[in-house]
């Protein structure tokens, strides 16, 4: 057995009864680990996508790995994308290629718990990428470059060189198209790759070999920041609250993981620790996609507060009114009892507003329905979400908070109404 063959065995060890996929463009890297993993009788497919961005060349590569599948008796699958048409209006290239192909991968491996992806990614493609995210500032998780296996996505030749490889396409006589595209300085990757790394490399001998030493200890590290910051995303995710002396006690590879996990670049980690110096009710905005869980943080007395973002949900709490002859032995702020004849016009349920007022029980006068918030402590994140109910002319009860005096029903009422909300469950 080769050598690239015996690796790839070893790394895959345990995985037999894994099916799988193996990413190929035609190039060196993905047709051999394509060969490897068949001669080693792996139960393994090829998947290709075309992007058609060259013309007769896409085609050319789209046969070729096509015709070598036939060759070698591996089962081939292809999609076909104009992602030409879809950049008529605006986008990065090298994104757009990536995000479709790896929806693929997940649609794979979610066909079946058998199914996975294998990527060809190799040692040399690790020391690009551990130059790149440094230049991006991207934290640990960044320098801890590509794992061996993330979310059923492997990687089996992050140990194994460009030169190697080759060496390997050489012993088995197999052939492999080159992307023109790759030679291109245009993209920062290929410079790096073809001019300034070969001339660093070449003046620093065995700069590569600690490159890929240094990865393996940042992926270490990435390991332990996942394990204590996983639970407190988790918290948060639930709770919608992070204590500040919980936060400030994480150094600052905690919070930029911190950052990551939910969904933000480590830019995020230093304006939230900038915000604990900050006055109560200060937040910081996210940057907002699809999948982002909040859309800020506001700095509260003793925590963070996470700010949902805005979710589809149809459903609003609902007002339940109910005629009733008695009044009960105690009061909660949840419940209101009002006299029928003391009301006027329509009993409304809505969100508070600024300038609302009311003449709480026991007190004179009016009182802000805001500083009656403000005083109750309401977190950030559930102030947007406080009622009033009302009638005409009359804010009757701050559901949750307090109960005006105008209309509150006595032993004396002819007609009693006993007011409720109930609420919608959240959506998940």
């Amino acid at each position: 057995m080769q050598k690239l063959e015996r690796h790839i065995e070893e790394k895959l060890r345990g995985l037999n009864n894994k099916v799988f996929y193996v990413a190929c463009s035609g190039g060196l890297d993905s047709i051999c680990l394509a060969y490897a993993l068949h001669s080693l009788g792996f139960d393994s497919r090829v998947v290709h996508v075309n992007y058609q961005l060259r013309g007769e060349d896409s085609e050319k590569d789209a046969r070729f790995v096509e015709a070598f599948c036939e060759q070698n008796e591996i089962e081939f699958q292809k999609r076909t994308v104009n992602l030409a048409e879809q950049l008529q209006d605006g986008g990065n290239l090298q994104e757009l290629a990536r995000n479709y192909r790896y929806q693929w991968f997940k649609e794979i491996i979610d066909t079946d718990e058998k199914n996975c992806v294998v990527l060809a990614h190799h040692a040399d493609d690790q020391v690009e990428t551990f130059f790149l995210n440094l230049a991006r500032k991207s934290g640990v998780m960044g320098l801890a470059c590509m794992p061996f296996e993330n979310k059923g996505i492997y990687r089996p030749l992050l140990e194994i060189t460009k030169s190697q490889l080759k060496a390997y396409a050489k012993q088995n006589m197999l052939e492999w198209k080159e992307d023109i595209s790759n030679a291109s300085n245009k993209y920062r990757r290929n410079l790096l790759r073809n001019e300034i790394l070969p001339a660093v490399l070449e003046q620093i001998e065995g700069l590569d070999s600690s490159i890929l030493l240094i990865i393996e200890q940042f992926q270490e590290k990435q390991k332990e920041l996942e394990s204590t910051i996983t639970p407190l995303v988790e918290t948060i995710c639930r709770d919608q609250v992070l204590a500040i002396d919980q936060f400030t006690k994480l150094d600052s590879f905690e919070k930029i993981e911190l950052a990551r996990q939910l969904g933000q670049p480590a830019s995020i980690a230093l304006e939230l620790a900038k915000l604990i110096n900050t006055q109560k009710g200060k937040k910081v905005e996210f940057i907002q996609n699809e999948n982002i869980r909040f859309n800020c943080v506001v700095r509260e007395r003793e925590t963070l507060s996470f700010i949902p973002s805005a979710q589809k949900n149809t459903q609003k709490p609902t007002l339940v009114i109910e005629q009733t002859t008695t009044l009960p032995a105690s009061y909660s702020k949840e419940t209101i009892y009002l006299d029928a004849n003391s009301i006027h016009g329509e009993l409304t349920l809505r969100p508070w507003q600024l300038g609302d007022r009311i003449s709480p029980i026991g007190v004179k006068g009016t009182k802000l329905i805001s500083d009656i918030i403000a005083e109750a402590h309401v977190p950030a994140r559930d102030k947007e979400h406080v009622l009033v109910l009302h009638d005409d002319s009359t804010i009757h009860w701050c559901v949750g908070l307090k109960i005006g005096s105008k209309a509150i029903a006595s032993d004396s009422s002819s007609e009693i109404l006993k007011c409720s909300v109930t609420f919608p469950e959240s959506p998940e």
